[in-house]
Formats: C-alpha cells, sequence, structure tokens
C-alpha cells in the first residue's frame, strides 16, 4: 500500500508541473491573439487610426514616382528607404521588395529588398518627434516571395494594408504596412514599395504585456526550479521506501521452497531417528541368539 501511495504522489507531482506549464503557454498565446484581435477592430473604426493611414498613403504615393525614377540606380533605394522613416513620424520602417534576380548582381539569393527601419521606434505617434529618429539602412533578411503582401500586389496592381502583426525584431510592436505596386518603364510591376506603421495604443499595451510576462516567466521559472527539486526528493524518497519495503517481504515462491526444505528436513529427522530405533533393536535381537561357535 506504501508503495501504490508514493506513486501517486510522484504522478499528481508531474501533473502538476504539466499543467503549470501548460497553463502558461496558453496565457501567452491567448494574450497575444486578444492583442491582434483588438489591433484589427482599432484599424478598423478607430478615426485616429485612419488618419494615420490616410497621411501614410500620401506619402507613399509622394515618394512613389521617386522609387520608380530609380529602377536604373538601386543604390538610391537605401536613400528613399531612409528619406521615407526620418520625414514621417507615423512610419518606422519602409523599404522596397524586388521580384527574384530582377537585379541579378545585388541582394541575397537573387533577393534586393533594401529596407530602413527606426531603431528605437516611437509607439506614441506623436505628430513631433523629439530627436532625429535613429535609423539603419540593410536588407530585408528573411525570403519575403512568400508573403501575401509583396504577392498579392503585383498580382493585382493594387495597394493594400496588411493586417495587423506582431514585429519579430524583438520590440513587441503591433504594427500594419502599407504596400504599393512599383512598375518600371513598360508598366510591368517588378515589385512593392512598404511601409510599416506601429498600433499606438495597442503597441503600448503590448509592450507592458510583454514586460509582465518577462516577470511572469522569471517568477514561473523559479517555481519550476523548485518543483522540480521537490519532485526529485519525492522521488528518491519513494525508491528508498520501495527498497525497504521490497527487503521487508519475502518473495512467495522463496517461502515456498523454505517450507519445502523445512518438511524435508523434518522427514530426514525422522527417518534418522526411526533408523537409530531399528539398529538399537536389531543389536539386541543379535545379543539374544546363542553363540554359533557353541
Amino acid at each position: 500500500m506504501k508503495k501504490y501511495s508514493l506513486m501517486l504522489i510522484i504522478v499528481a507531482a508531474i501533473l502538476l508541473e504539466v499543467m503549470g506549464a501548460t497553463q502558461y503557454f496558453l496565457t501567452q498565446r491567448g494574450t497575444r491573439d486578444e492583442l491582434l484581435v483588438k489591433a484589427q477592430r482599432d484599424m478598423d473604426q478607430s478615426q485616429r487610426v485612419a488618419m494615420v493611414k490616410a497621411e501614410v498613403e500620401s506619402a507613399v504615393r509622394n515618394i512613389h514616382v521617386e522609387a520608380e525614377r530609380a529602377i536604373g540606380d538601386p543604390n538610391r533605394y537605401y536613400v528613399i528607404a531612409t528619406q521615407m522613416v526620418k520625414n514621417n513620424p507615423h512610419i518606422v520602417g519602409a523599404g522596397i521588395a524586388f521580384r527574384p534576380y530582377y537585379y541579378k548582381d545585388r541582394g541575397n539569393d537573387g533577393l534586393f529588398a533594401p529596407y530602413c527601419y527606426d531603431e528605437q521606434p516611437d509607439v506614441t505617434l506623436k505628430k513631433k518627434k523629439t530627436g532625429a529618429p535613429q535609423t539603419r539602412a540593410t536588407l530585408l533578411p528573411f525570403d519575403y516571395t512568400d508573403r501575401e503582401w509583396f504577392n498579392k500586389p503585383l498580382a493585382d496592381g493594387k495597394s493594400l494594408w496588411t493586417a495587423p502583426y506582431v514585429d519579430q525584431g524583438g520590440t513587441h510592436i503591433i504594427m500594419c504596412t502599407y504596400v504599393m505596386p512599383i512598375r518600371d518603364k513598360k508598366g510591368e510591376a517588378v515589385g512593392v514599395f512598404f511601409a510599416d506603421v506601429p498600433m499606438e495604443d495597442v503597441s503600448l499595451l503590448s509592450i507592458n504585456i510583454q514586460e509582465g510576462l518577462t516577470q511572469s516567466r522569471v517568477i514561473l521559472f523559479a517555481i519550476q526550479i523548485a518543483s522540480l527539486f521537490i519532485i526529485g526528493i519525492i522521488v528518491w524518497l519513494a525508491f528508498k521506501a520501495f527498497s525497504k519495503y521490497k527487503e521487508q517481504v519475502v518473495d512467495p515462491e522463496k517461502e515456498q521452497l523454505v517450507k519445502h526444505n523445512e518438511k524435508l528436513r523434518h522427514v530426514n529427522r525422522r527417518l534418522t531417528e526411526r533408523n537409530l530405533d531399528l539398529a538399537k533393536k536389531l543389536e539386541a535381537l543379535r545379543s539374544q541368539l546363542p553363540d554359533a561357535n557353541v
């Protein structure tokens, strides 16, 4: 009975640990999904967001002409993207992504997408920035050819706003992107111009939640370490108790063999006693017989 009780304690402790980890991941996913839903709602209904969208669309259209004229000078796109970020307080990143191998001697693996971003983005969407943004110009570090924001404008030749998404750069900012196709002199769509815009209220909420989650992760990590330590002690005590229990409990087959040997010893002792008794009687009979030599 003691063995099964200890095993139940171990199973219960492990299940508790699994439930805690599962609850943590589900809570994190639920929080992120809730933020994205709120972002979508704000994007569709908020008058403030509508005004920002209008300003961003206007800025992209104004620089779009310059982007199409610069097709023969690919280095010019780094300058255009940088100007877009520095001159527009609502935009934290901008770039131009071209079809694969459009510039064969540029980019990575045939992909050429100059991109500029603010290293310290202002998620409050203030009309005036307190200082010049710290921008950095580079190439997109991933394959964008399978993204809808790249393929759809090229296919239908229309501009679009993407659905809200969480920035994967570690800033936890929720953004949406405005995309506009770029055409060459023949009128063929060869790439897209895109501008990343943070969503103020949701982004601030996202950052606050992420900071809270970071603190929760530290606390949860400490709890998990303590739980694992307790589980280790329980397992050690269980094995120790089980070993003692096993030593105290006699194996049924061994017990049966001991009983059988005891019976054999008893029979052997009785046979020995009987043989001794018969030997004495035989000796007495021999003493009563007349001497054969008389």
